[in-house]
This record gives C-alpha cells, sequence and structure tokens, in this order.
C-alpha cells in the first residue's frame, strides 16, 4: 500500500541505529548487486549523506531514500560548491509508481534550503533519462576522478566519463564551469 506513505527529511546526526538498519535494508534490496555494502547500520557507500529524504511506511520501513551533503567539487580549475545527491532508491515493489519522482521533487527542496547552487549526482546509463525528465542536465563528455571506497574501506582512485548530471538550483546552468571535475574525495 502506497497511501500511508510518511516523507521526513532528517539531518545525519538525528538518525538511530534502527534509523540506519532500515535504511540499508532498502539500499540492500534496491541495490542488490551491491548488498553486501549495507550491512547492519551501514547505511551509506562512500560519504555519509548531510540530509537525508526518507518515506516510510506505517510499520516504519523505508520505502524511499536520497541522500544529500554540500561539498565542494573542482570543476575545470574551478571550485563549485554543490549538493552532492546519491544512495537514491525506491523500494522495488513501489517502482513504477511515481515515488522516484516524489523523492526527487523533495530533495530539489532540500537542495534550495541548502543554498546551493547545483545538484550534482552520478547516474548509470540507464538512468539518465530518470534524472533529466527531472530538470537534471547530463554532460556526457565530462571525465570526473574521485575516491571510490571497497565496502571493506580502502579508498581507490577512480576515473569515469558519462552519467554526470547537475541540477541548476541557485545558478544557471549555463553558468557552470567546462573541463574536467575532480571531486576531491568520495561521493554520497
Amino acid at each position: 500500500m502506497t497511501d500511508d506513505i510518511r516523507w521526513e527529511v532528517v539531518e545525519e546526526s538525528t538518525l538511530s541505529l534502527p534509523d540506519h538498519e532500515a535504511i540499508a535494508a532498502l539500499l540492500g534490496r534496491a541495490f542488490p548487486d551491491w548488498s553486501h555494502w549495507y550491512v547492519g547500520g551501514r547505511s551509506w557507500a562512500g560519504m555519509q549523506p548531510e540530509r537525508r529524504v526518507l518515506a516510510r511506511d506505517a510499520g516504519g520501513v523505508v520505502l524511499a531514500h536520497v541522500g544529500i551533503r554540500r561539498m565542494f567539487i573542482t570543476v575545470g580549475g574551478r571550485d563549485v560548491l554543490v549538493g552532492d545527491t546519491g544512495l537514491v532508491a525506491v523500494s522495488p515493489r513501489l517502482q513504477g509508481t511515481g515515488k522516484g519522482r516524489d523523492l526527487m521533487e523533495r530533495a530539489h527542496a532540500v537542495l534550495e534550503g541548502l543554498g546551493v547552487p547545483y545538484g550534482f549526482l552520478g547516474a548509470g546509463e540507464n538512468r539518465v533519462p530518470f534524472y533529466a525528465n527531472l530538470g537534471w542536465h547530463v554532460f556526457d563528455d565530462a571525465v570526473a576522478d574521485y575516491t571510490a571506497f571497497t565496502a571493506e574501506g580502502a579508498g581507490l582512485p577512480m576515473t569515469d566519463q558519462g552519467g554526470w548530471m547537475v541540477l541548476p538550483v541557485a545558478e544557471r546552468l549555463e553558468d557552470w564551469p567546462a573541463g574536467p571535475i575532480w571531486l576531491n574525495g568520495q561521493q554520497v
């Protein structure tokens, strides 16, 4: 049932261990190939979010989730403040019901509240159309360097091209700098 969904925006420091366990359970269901990351109370893959948008059912089961953290990234040699957005998940049983759109509309409101010029996320090729329909813009030729973490915690330098997306929040897309992207660490 989707009628009893309760949406909330929470700050990371307010989450309890049962909250983290409920989020981790959703992430494990939503990303089965990565479920070994989301065990116990580990509800993040790289950098922990600053804010999270959650949808819960009446029993407290987390049905949808997105994490956001303010950070500076370097684009074409210029530091740019972004709301790094990740860990976007909707329970498999609710996919295709519009809950993903609801989730990302709430994420946009959080980005506005944080006062960031842009939202930023890395999306798999098959997810780009979903985000593009919500106002995110893909930079197919953008190359990004970042630190990827293993489930064991080791940091590995990575370079990826494609799937990097920007959402204009307080600035115009035309003001986004050209050039390679350096994430200066890990992603949400």
